[in-house]
């Protein structure tokens, strides 16, 4: 059963769209504006603690994002310094189109964490982000979404295990093809 609708519950709502909204500064622009669904098996609100909880096989879809996790939790910030997002999984996914492009972002992690006062998205154990071709692969990336910077550790998380690279950050980025390939075998 879903919770009664208070500006609580909204609030949280709002700030899972934060999540979805914060994984790329390039991400589709039309996102922001289309509605969110979220789909669970269980819902749950402590309007005293300013917790809402999604259980369940979380299904939470914006425009072209799209998130699923076992559990998403959203935390309220009562003294307004940004509310927190939590999405637990094995693992955690979200996909997003990259604006103007027929390229898309996907990441995973046994835990997706965004801080909305922060403006920070961290994904954690077995992380990993995919932008068209190019991949980064770590215990532990975290990006802010207002500055637009990135970093990754290999640390030695939950997932380390079964990381072939464990302690160790992988990146693997595409040369640009800028058209000289293509001329080049033409003469």
């Amino acid at each position: 059963m879903f919770p009664p609708v208070t500006d609580r519950w909204l609030t949280s709502l709002v700030t899972l769209s934060f999540v979805c909204a914060a994984a790329s500064a390039l991400a589709e622009q039309g996102d922001r504006d289309k509605p969110i669904q979220i789909e669970a098996d269980r819902a749950s609100l402590d309007q005293l603690k300013g917790v809402t909880v999604y259980e369940g096989n979380v299904v939470v879809t914006q425009g072209t994002i799209l998130l699923r996790a076992a559990q998403v939790t959203v935390t309220q910030d009562k003294n307004g310094g940004g509310d927190v997002a939590v999405a637990r999984g094995n693992p955690a996914t979200f996909r997003q189109k990259i604006d103007g492009k027929d390229e898309w972002m996907d990441a995973q992690g046994l835990r997706i964490e965004y801080d909305s006062g922060k403006n920070l998205v961290k994904l954690f154990d077995n992380a990993r982000v995919k932008r068209g071709q190019d991949i980064v692969i770590g215990s532990t990336l975290v990006y802010n979404t207002k500055d637009e910077t990135f970093a990754a550790n290999g640390g030695t998380g939950q997932g380390a295990a079964t990381n072939k690279n464990a302690g160790r950050v992988t990146v693997i980025l595409q040369p640009k093809n800028d058209g000289k390939d293509n001329k080049d075998k033409k003469q």
